[in-house]
């Protein structure tokens, strides 16, 4: 069974989340395509954030029911339900729930449900999920928001549950070599990146992590330059501010993952897109237990249990 509802009460109140919702909406379409991309010569972001998802669920004992919050185009959705899992997606732009609709009516089996819809406003209901995954969505929302909605998913979330979270790797800005490079150093934020990367590179998992200290958090509404998506705060976060911030919600953290490994500089990527991916794809073949790519990584997957 396929149901898509829209629920009233968007909750956009922020320029930040009105420009993501536009862009969105704006996009849907090529969104839709770069998740669905197989090619060596690109980069599938999204494949690799749901394909850990996907493992994430492979190694659990039992998961009758998942909720993918900021769930697109709809892929992690339906990949999840042909494992025989009630799967249910939300998102607030209608146009990528739109696709998402068309895609689950080819799914043979599961059940799937999308809602258009805030991640505020859905009654997310109590010990009603064993897996609960947010892809590239907490860049989108404030620090208040983030820790409203991890209360939400807690209470959400059955004993042993599994949430998973994508996020933009703040380390990274230490090997970008660009902007991003530059506003860490004038910002007094190097250091404290350097040596939480030298940490975690030379870990063994990521409960050596827990408790480490980072730098601040960057501020609200910092304004970042574009790197495709037209929305001007896309927040980041280091691994160890995660793992601290799971930890202080009641999850216990479990595995760090880096997505979009990058072997070499980002200006290199855009002069020479095709090598850059087949280097970073070859590299993401080694991603399992290797924490030590990950401060190499564009962005990450954390996974914590309740």
């Amino acid at each position: 069974m396929q149901l898509y509802r829209f629920r009233k009460g968007q909750d956009m109140n922020t320029r930040q989340q009105k420009e993501a919702l536009d862009y969105f909406k704006k996009h849907a379409d090529d969104w839709a395509r770069q998740g669905s991309t197989g090619s060596p010569d690109e980069v599938n972001v999204i494949r690799q954030r749901n394909d850990f998802v996907l493992k994430v669920i492979d190694e659990r004992k039992r998961t009758a029911s998942a909720l993918d919050v900021g769930c697109g185009a709809g892929d992690l959705v339906c990949g999840i339900a042909e494992k025989g899992i009630t799967a249910t997606g939300i998102d607030f732009a209608k146009e990528m729930i739109g696709i998402a609709e068309n895609k689950a009516k080819k799914i043979g089996r599961g059940q799937v449900k999308f809602e258009c819809c805030s991640a505020l406003k859905f009654p997310y209901g109590k010990d009603r999920y064993d897996v609960i995954s947010a892809n590239g969505f907490i860049e989108y929302i404030s620090y208040k928001e983030f820790d409203r909605l991890l209360d939400l998913f807690w209470k959400a979330l059955r004993r042993g549950g599994s949430l998973v979270l994508g996020s933009r790797n703040r380390l990274f800005n230490i090997f970008s070599l660009n902007a991003f490079t530059r506003d860490e150093v004038e910002g007094g934020g190097m250091a404290a990146l350097i040596l939480e990367a030298i940490t975690i590179a030379n870990s063994k998992g990521v409960k050596d992590i827990v408790g480490l200290k980072t730098v601040p958090y960057q501020e609200e509404n910092i304004k970042h330059v574009h790197t495709g998506i037209k929305v001007s705060t896309r927040y980041q976060f280091t691994p160890a501010q995660l793992v601290n911030k799971l930890k202080s919600r009641g999850f216990e953290p479990i595995e760090i993952f880096p997505i979009h490994i990058h072997g070499l500089p980002p200006t290199f990527k855009d002069t020479f897109p095709a090598i850059h991916a087949n280097i970073s794809n070859l590299l993401q073949n080694y991603a399992g237990n290797n924490m030590c790519l990950i401060p190499q990584s564009s962005s990450f997957m954390i996974h914590g249990k309740k």
